[in-house]
């Protein structure tokens, strides 16, 4: 497999971008990396770590583009871009995928542009990957942010592409699909929830039915489908809990005088426990399904972990060869 790395593209770029990518090629052995950006910058990082230079080259670009860039200017005019100059290598020539931490509207608009749309696809969808209660198991929401105004046959075309990626990612056979909706009844939803139900229950997928917000961490179901702007909207809330939850535990213990600083101190394996379920740091980037190849988005804040996780993440959707099966289901 070979994956090219966006280097300037999150906030802890170019720094945790390199170190994830030594950190991935050596702990597989069959994975190239490109490194994509200032060369200088990425061969001053290179000089303090340890790795196989046989599985690792720099692909220099002198410019970046920035989360306060337009995303259709910064595609169009940034042509020096690590973003830019990736997504090119990634279209032209035997590259398998893709990472970046960047501007994730010029990273849809990128894909979408230079790597172009698979046959049958009418909009690229951002899939992240959720934690859920269930030990081992995930949940992926398709979509979460690239398409905040949709039709139902385009919520049709996500749970498709949906049951593919989660057939590769997870390996699970028959993956259960539930419609996001305001309540669980049939009848419940708006006009878009509501003539989409319809469309999956005709599909053949094996289709749940209508699912809350509530079920977003539950593990009901291994594919959430609704429209980019509730996907968005039900992550960053269930995000934000996740990341607050130590905050108000620990706001608690200070309230709560000694006995609750002794009981804190009994749970402290266990509330580490629960955070680390709860983190999205080993679990993986939001692929950016729909595309001919495979693209995965890490988080901005991402540091060197997310990083390796999202690059090996790539490598193994592209040995899937999950894009073909997209295609397919789409026909």
């Amino acid at each position: 497999m070979k994956i090219l790395v966006d280097c300037f593209g999150g906030d802890n770029c170019p720094k945790a971008a390199v170190e994830g990518a030594v950190l991935a090629i050596n702990e597989k052995k069959d994975l190239f990396v490109s490194l994509v950006g200032n060369k200088e910058a990425i061969e001053g990082i290179l000089s303090n770590l340890s790795y196989n230079k046989n599985q690792l080259d720099i692909i220099d670009a002198k410019d970046a583009i920035t989360n306060e860039d337009n995303p259709i200017m910064a595609i169009r005019r940034k042509k020096e871009s690590s973003m830019v100059v990736a997504f090119n290598k990634l279209h032209e020539e035997d590259y398998d995928g893709m990472v970046s931490a960047g501007n994730t509207g010029a990273l849809l608009t990128g894909a979408t542009l230079i790597v172009r749309l698979i046959d049958g696809v009418s909009r690229a969808l951002l899939v992240p990957i959720v934690p859920t209660i269930i030990d081992g198991k995930y949940t992926v929401v398709c979509d979460a942010g690239a398409n905040v105004d949709c039709k139902a046959s385009m919520l049709k075309e996500f749970a498709i592409m949906g049951d593919v990626y989660t057939r590769s990612a997870f390996g699970i056979e028959n993956p259960k699909i539930g419609l996001l909706s305001n309540g669980a009844e049939e009848e419940k939803g708006n006009a878009l929830t509501k003539e989409a139900h319809q469309l999956l229950k005709e599909s053949g997928l094996n289709f749940v039915g209508n699912i809350e917000a509530t079920d977003m961490v539950s593990g009901l179901v291994d594919v959430i489908v609704c429209d980019g702007f509730d996907g968005n909207v039900a992550i960053k809330a269930v995000e934000g809990m996740a990341k607050n939850f130590m905050v108000l535990v620990k706001a608690g213990v200070k309230k709560g005088g000694l006995k609750a600083k002794i009981g804190a101190l009994l749970l402290k394996d266990t509330l580490r426990g629960v955070k680390k379920k709860m983190s999205t740091d080993e679990v993986g980037g939001a692929a950016l399904l729909g595309v001919q190849k495979v693209v995965v988005k890490t988080h901005g804040s991402s540091t060197e972990i997310p990083f390796k996780v999202s690059i090996l993440q790539t490598a193994k959707l592209a040995q899937d060869k999950v894009c073909d099966m997209i295609a397919k289901g789409i026909k």
